[in-house]
């Protein structure tokens, strides 16, 4: 997907490698003037995750961009039901962010003008946010080197282990429900810092 003002598809999931490159081929170029409204990119890939992903497969959104906040662009669903889509859609959010000068400028503003925005109620999303509550994570580095933070950020990926659970609490609500995984004493007095990086909320499912 391509994102500023709207969001559009430009490929969808294929294992076709070549269908992927021209696709890569196709992604417009960098507007300076258009919008980064991250409540409709992640509204519409919530979607597609959900009518499109497989089932049983690990479902992940990983953002490439510039800009890691930004307020809801108006005619679109608000951030909150964006963010409440990708939970359901039991999708987790990576982000790979270019460190270059004029972006990290841009950026900088857009965290500034939201934690301002948040004191009178101004809805906004942050990938960071949906990174540490879904599990994922954000790296940066300098767009020559995005190709190695894009195979590091996979090698992560691909060496998760996945828990399942059953809940005490049999509820059908559809409710937001806190999850937490701790790591046992023995692991704590490690030599080496140890850090969890899992969903931090799920859907109950509804009635």
């Amino acid at each position: 997907m391509t994102y500023h003002d709207t969001t559009r598809l430009v490929q969808g999931f294929t294992r076709n490698r070549i269908l992927i490159e021209k696709a890569l081929d196709r992604i417009p170029p960098h507007e300076e003037e258009a919008d980064h409204c991250l409540n409709r990119l992640f509204a519409a890939a919530a979607d597609y995750m959900m009518t499109a992903g497989n089932p049983t497969g690990r479902r992940v959104i990983v953002v490439i961009t510039g800009v890691t906040r930004n307020f809801d662009c108006l005619g679109g669903p608000s951030g909150k039901s964006a963010t409440q889509a990708v939970y359901e859609s039991g999708s987790v959010v990576c982000g790979i962010i270019p460190r270059e000068i004029g972006q990290g400028i841009e950026n900088g503003v857009m965290i500034w003008a939201t934690r301002m925005g948040k004191l009178g109620g101004a809805p906004y999303i942050d990938i960071e946010t949906l990174a540490n509550e879904t599990g994922g994570e954000v790296l940066s580095d300098k767009p020559d080197n995005l190709s190695t933070t894009f195979q590091t950020l996979m090698d992560h990926l691909r060496s998760r282990y996945n828990l399942a659970f059953i809940s005490t609490n049999k509820k059908r609500d559809g409710t937001t429900r806190k999850l937490k995984i701790e790591l046992g004493q023995a692991a704590q007095k490690s030599k080496d810092k140890l850090v969890v990086k899992a969903r931090r909320s799920y859907i109950a499912p509804g009635s």
